[in-house]
């Protein structure tokens, strides 16, 4: 086999491993020994974690809005035109009672709805933080910051993988789901994305299984329900199934008939069980990537499932113009998609054991750039589902002032929970054993308080 032979085989496998969705690798982070430890190794309890990644920086401050007179009058100065009508908030009312005077954004009312049935949480003035960070340390340099603040790709990074300052080798999905794919009939099942690759999901071991939001992903050519196409298939197969004496192409053959066997597996599960009752909103693409993962989860029973990660996108939120036309728009679809993921998990008997949360590069800038807002920093998040312990806000509500003490440069709001925080909370509630939280989080470890308490 020559040079451009072997590159032209190299691409051939490559596309078909993608298009069978599959997901590779072995555990080396977990032995055998710490698999016994674990907190579910006994148990037969389902969980699973969703990363709901709004792509692009997230307006939290249009979201969660304070509607105290001197809060809001203060938010509406640095706002100006873009802040948010008082007669477009609904009134919040917290279980805790430590959070008096904010108001949601009607626009996604049916977020509303489950955050007062107490089914949804809301964590404040959440970002990427090493150390905990005040505007005077941000300014006079007093400690270390994440590497390139406000940079879109830099700052996924950085959430998606929480390593420290700068890039690291896994996210943070990817350590959990090396953690539990010990444990699972069907390891390649433990990540899976609806939205290709990601950092929250990519390591050096387990990789997530693939799938697109109608289905499985096909080995293009090859399918085996088109007649013009069956007798390629069918050839294709036969030669997979050969003795192979390379070393090189009798591993090729091996991954090919693993791929092909896990296609048609999960093909036929999916298809015998049918669609899920709810009625999925039309045009709304999280909703259709939900879909597919409530679809994944009813399954768990037959796939022997015990705990598995998810990754969902969703699009458009860096609002650099028109951000009063884009804005209710963007948390209409979000919230819609949600409560129909939401309700699905009812229906089908999974809302406890199913944790939703929403993550994103970072805020908005307080100050606006015209009609829209710059990158910022801190952001408010969401988490939903029957562990939640909802109806409540956890956090410090921060000033709106730009000038105030918690902004620098144009109204960028310095965090005062960091990312490793929030999905230390996250992680324990899947089950990672304590000792291991600071081996998956290396920053947690500089903050005093690990778990936010937003998790039964």
């Amino acid at each position: 086999m020559n040079k451009s032979e072997r590159r032209r085989f190299l691409r051939t496998g490559a596309k078909t491993i993608a298009g069978a969705g599959l997901a590779l690798g072995a555990n080396p982070w977990l032995t055998l020994a710490q698999a016994a430890d674990s907190n579910f190794a006994d148990g037969e309890d389902y969980r699973a974690l969703v990363c709901v990644y709004l792509e692009g920086g997230s307006d939290g401050f249009s979201l969660l809005v304070p509607t105290g007179n001197a809060e809001y009058n203060e938010y509406t100065q640095s706002r100006r035109e873009l802040s948010v009508a008082r007669e477009s908030l609904l009134d919040l009312t917290t279980t805790s009672g430590n959070h008096d005077s904010l108001g949601f954004n009607k626009h996604a009312e049916p977020l509303y709805n489950l955050f007062q049935e107490h089914r949804m949480a809301l964590i404040a003035n959440v970002g990427n933080l090493i150390v905990p960070t005040t505007r005077g340390e941000y300014e006079d340099k007093a400690v270390p910051l994440p590497a390139q603040l406000f940079s879109h790709s830099d700052q996924e990074i950085q959430w998606q993988q929480l390593q420290g300052r700068g890039r690291g080798e896994q996210g943070w999905g990817a350590a959990a789901a090396e953690h539990f794919s010990t444990y699972q009939d069907r390891d390649y099942l433990t990540s899976v994305t609806l939205d290709g690759s990601n950092y929250w999901q990519s390591g050096t071991g387990q990789r997530p299984f693939s799938m697109q939001e109608k289905g499985l992903l096909d080995f293009a050519g090859l399918d085996m329900f088109n007649d013009w196409e069956k007798p390629r298939a069918e050839a294709y197969r036969r030669v997979m199934q050969q003795q192979q004496n390379h070393l090189f192409s009798s591993a090729y053959a091996d991954i090919q008939n693993r791929a092909l066997r896990i296609t048609a597996e999960l093909g036929a599960i999916l298809h015998t069980n049918g669609p899920i009752i709810t009625e999925q909103p039309e045009e709304n693409s999280l909703a259709a990537q939900l879909g597919m993962v409530a679809q994944l989860i009813a399954a768990r029973g037959q796939l022997g499932m015990r705990r598995q990660i998810f990754y969902v996108r969703m699009k458009g939120f860096d609002v650099h113009d028109h951000q009063n036309q884009m804005q209710p728009w963007l948390f209409g679809e979000l919230a819609e998609a949600l409560s129909y993921f939401q309700t699905t998990l009812d229906e089908i008997g999974e809302a406890d054991n199913v944790t939703t949360f929403t993550a994103s590069d970072f805020g908005r800038t307080l100050t606006g750039n015209g009609d829209g807002t710059d990158h910022g920093w801190g952001n408010h998040m969401m988490v939903m589902g029957g562990a939640v312990k909802g109806g409540d806000v956890y956090g410090t509500i921060p000033s709106m002032g730009v000038d105030g003490p918690d902004a620098v440069r144009n109204g960028r709001v310095v965090p005062t929970l960091a990312s490793a925080q929030y999905a230390a909370t996250l992680l324990r509630w899947m089950g990672i054993p304590e000792d291991q939280l600071h081996v998956v989080l290396p920053t947690l470890q500089n903050f005093q308080q690990t778990d936010l308490g937003f998790l039964a």
